[in-house]
């Protein structure tokens, strides 16, 4: 992805130290931490956190240090995520490979995830920056909580307003606070802190959204899962609320969801989708916050790092997986 180019080194030296940190001796441990590196994304989280720091001053290799530092403690909370959020789903596949839970079980899976949190918290707390250690925890405590109501919301539909609530905690949060950490590492002023931080806000709320639109577009090989997996897992995104609002619609979407395995009937459930609008709806509201980031991002000073982060948002609009 072109957008990351401007700090393709640093996030070269991410990977490195997530080997480094990961390559404990412990012959279990490695087996799930190669897994996890092959599995684990985009590496956008600390791609923001990287682009973020370039608003500052001229960076001296001390400060360099502790940016790259920070992004690798922000992948490693995104690794521990994804980890335990398998279990809860008892899903089958990450991106396309067995998920950790599959691969080993869901006790080793739960004490990666565990080892994960304890490497990133160490790293954080090695900047020997405090305002870096609690924006970190903060965003953990925010993540955890949005987990809760969604595990406690199960099989149930949401409203449109918990929906947003449920996604600014899971996304729009941590990518923000990615925006933030990035900033405050390379000693950004407040008021470009804050535009960062609305940037990655918008990014992470529409990224979410995308993310639950693929779960109906896209196909199995592309998305690295199955179609309608949130559906299956009990989790009621967008496009589903929407359409249970249409009176054309509603109705029927409402008796397969109720039935004993609505699971079964994604291909019914997603034309129901398109008939009603949702599909289109969901990719509005995506749109809408991809122009808010963008209107964040053009107040930044101008230069590569706003010119990437323009980029990466009309990337986020038009992904496929």
């Amino acid at each position: 992805m072109e957008f990351f180019s401007l700090v393709e080194p640093h996030l070269r030296r991410v990977n490195s130290m997530l080997e480094e940190q990961l390559l404990t001796g412990n012959e279990l441990i490695e087996n799930v931490a190669q897994y996890l590196l092959v599995a684990s994304g985009k590496r956008l989280r600390p791609a923001l956190v990287l682009l973020s720091g370039q608003f500052g001053s001229e960076l001296p290799a001390a400060r360099q240090e502790k940016l790259v530092q920070v992004a690798t403690a922000v992948e490693m909370i995104h690794m521990a995520t994804l980890v335990h959020d398998d279990i809860i789903d008892d899903a089958v596949l990450r991106r396309g490979m067995p998920a950790v839970r599959s691969q080993f079980s869901d006790t080793v899976a739960v004490l990666a995830g565990d080892f994960l949190f304890a490497l990133a918290f160490r790293l954080f707390s090695s900047t020997g920056d405090l305002a870096i250690v609690d924006i970190a925890a903060r965003v953990v405590h925010v993540m955890c909580v949005g987990e809760i109501h969604q595990s406690m919301d199960h099989g149930q539909i949401a409203t449109e307003d918990a929906y947003w609530r449920r996604i600014e905690a899971k996304t729009g949060f941590f990518l923000e606070t990615s925006c933030r950490l990035g900033a405050i590492a390379t000693g950004v002023p407040e008021r470009i802190e804050t535009l960062l931080g609305g940037y990655g806000h918008h990014i992470g709320l529409a990224y979410q959204v995308v993310d639950d639109l693929l779960d109906w577009l896209a196909s199995p090989e592309t998305l690295g899962k199955a179609v309608g997996e949130d559906v299956a897992a009990g989790v009621y995104t967008l496009p589903i609320i929407y359409a249970l609002q249409q009176d054309r619609v509603g109705y029927q979407v409402q008796k397969i969801l109720s039935g004993p395995h609505p699971e079964t009937q994604v291909e019914e459930l997603r034309h129901l989708l398109e008939k009603s609008g949702a599909l289109q709806y969901a990719k509005s509201r995506a749109g809408y916050h991809i122009d808010q980031a963008l209107d964040k991002c053009r107040q930044l000073p101008g230069g590569p790092a706003q010119r990437a982060l323009e980029e990466l948002a009309e990337f986020v609009l038009a992904r496929e997986f």
